[in-house]
């Protein structure tokens, strides 16, 4: 990199070259590649919250042009005084040109009309195809524009998936047609407030990814439909529940038709409970497990494989990727499908390299420092750059990596990071939930910037202090741009 200075864009472009002049173009925009129209007019509407005004012109000097040589997801930006260009191969590397584009671009403050974008070359890519951030939705209410805010985010930081948390013991938030009385009232979102999202966040090239977290947490699930998924702080596993819970997942693939994954949790659950219950022992039968085994554990492990397993199938069937919780044990990896892609967040109930291993691709989410818990964020964002998808460093004594951590060597197979936000406190730890929320959400903005420079770039470009610099002025134009959009509402 040379003159990076200059430009003020996180995450730190692979190949910066900047001149240091400032140019000067008329408020005209064009694409010249009929796919990125929806680009540029997200882009076009992102601009007019900052008080800039685009027309589209034939003429116009900012210009968004195809180019079949540029990887997928990749881009290129050139300003060179005449003309602003931008390239890229797909719809999600011209949203992340647009992206870069959004925060070096500025009004002039002298003439109307007139935009003032510095003289660069850049080229770019991410390393990391999977780059997340997760919103627990279901402990507390979150309404309807905080998930418009958050694609948001997502999108001004180049964040490659946002993991919708839906459901959990407190609320079932999303609509469904097959089981309406799973829906919590007053805490669940409308079919038109689905669509409206899908839509929002395909124009931006983000990937939704909706999560119904079973077989545990799943109260709210027990409370309504008990003679279906049971009683026991656990979804009962017998033929009824499987094919239902198979009919759930079919319905969520559909609700969410540009989804490239589908999460199906599997974290937490007391899967012992399954040898207890009569129906779910004559299940285990049937499907070749005897649930009065000498190694109990082991005969509890088979049966979360295989409810795993059944619920994976119905996202495969409909052509997308299922992502789980780390959640099982070593010994029944063999009954596992390797498509699953894993989030390994502790070492808690397997170890990554056991996964690795075995052939699993792992997504970091390692509970420190990725995770926030209101009001308490436990790490800073310092801790967070510090961090790199190779390092886990758990908080449950049951890991053999606790007070030590891991690191392991760079592979493949871990495809990604992840920054978490999960409600357990914002209902005791805020005058009302909404504050809760607001402040979580603040917890979120001041992090993701990390998680986004470290998952863009392996390797680290800039030392931390740069960074937070560079941080600290384009979190105030994304700050702006959430605040229009909202007063607007």
């Amino acid at each position: 990199m040379e003159n990076t200075k200059q430009l003020i864009i996180v995450p730190t472009p692979k190949l910066v070259k900047c001149v240091g002049r400032i140019s000067s173009y008329k408020t005209e925009l064009f694409s010249l590649h009929h796919a990125f129209r929806n680009a540029a007019g997200v882009f076009k509407e992102y601009a007019a919250r900052l008080g800039i005004s685009f027309a589209w012109s034939e003429t116009a000097d900012i210009q968004i042009t195809y180019d079949a040589a540029i990887e997928s997801g990749a881009y290129r930006l050139s300003a060179d005084g005449n003309t602003v260009r931008l390239s890229a191969s797909d719809s999600v590397g011209a949203n992340h040109a647009f992206a870069t584009l959004l925060q070096i671009i500025n009004p002039s403050k002298e003439r109307e009309g007139i935009v003032c974008v510095p003289d660069c070359e850049i080229m770019d890519a991410p390393d990391c195809s999977y780059r997340g951030m997760m919103v627990d939705l279901a402990r507390n209410w979150h309404d309807f524009t905080y998930l418009i805010s958050y694609v948001d985010m997502c999108y001004y930081y180049k964040i490659s998936v946002l993991h919708l948390h839906f459901t959990d013991d407190q609320s079932y938030t999303l609509p469904s047609k097959r089981f309406p009385k799973l829906s919590t009232k007053g805490r669940s979102y409308t079919p038109e407030q689905i669509e409206a999202l899908n839509q929002y966040a395909e124009a931006r090239g983000i990937q939704l990814m909706p999560e119904i977290d079973v077989p545990g947490h799943c109260i709210s699930f027990q409370k309504e439909y008990p003679d279906i998924f049971g009683t026991e702080g656990i979804i009962c596993q017998h033929r009824e529940s499987i094919q239902a819970m198979q009919e759930l997942f079919g319905e969520l693939c559909e609700m969410f038709p540009h989804s490239k994954y589908i999460h199906i949790g599997g974290d937490e659950a007391q899967i012992e409970n399954w040898l207890k219950c009569p129906r779910c022992r004559e299940y285990a039968l049937s499907i070749g497990i005897d649930p009065d085994a000498e190694d109990q554990k082991l005969a509890a492990e088979r049966m979360y494989a295989n409810f795993i397993s059944k619920m994976a199938e119905a996202i495969f069937a409909s052509g997308k990727i299922p992502i789980a919780w780390e959640g099982f044990a070593s010994q029944v990896n063999d009954f596992v499908s390797k498509d699953i892609l894993i989030m390994s967040w502790e070492n808690y109930y397997q170890v990554t390299p056991e996964l690795i291993h075995e052939g699993f691709t792992v997504i970091n989410c390692s509970w420190n420092p990725m995770y926030i818990v209101a009001p308490e964020p436990a790490w800073t964002p310092q801790e967070i750059y510090q961090w790199t998808i190779y390092k886990w460093t758990p908080v449950h004594g049951g890991s053999p990596y606790i007070g030590k951590g891991l690191e392991i060597s760079p592979t493949d197979q871990v495809y990604g990071g992840q920054l978490l936000a999960w409600g357990d406190r914002i209902a005791t730890s805020y005058p009302t939930v909404e504050e809760g929320v607001s402040a979580e959400r603040t917890l979120l903005l001041e992090r993701l910037p990390y998680l986004a420079e470290n998952t863009w770039n392996k390797e680290k470009q800039l030392p931390f202090e740069m960074l937070s610099e560079k941080i600290a002025q384009t979190d105030n134009k994304l700050i702006s741009l959430i605040e229009k959009a909202e007063n607007r509402v």
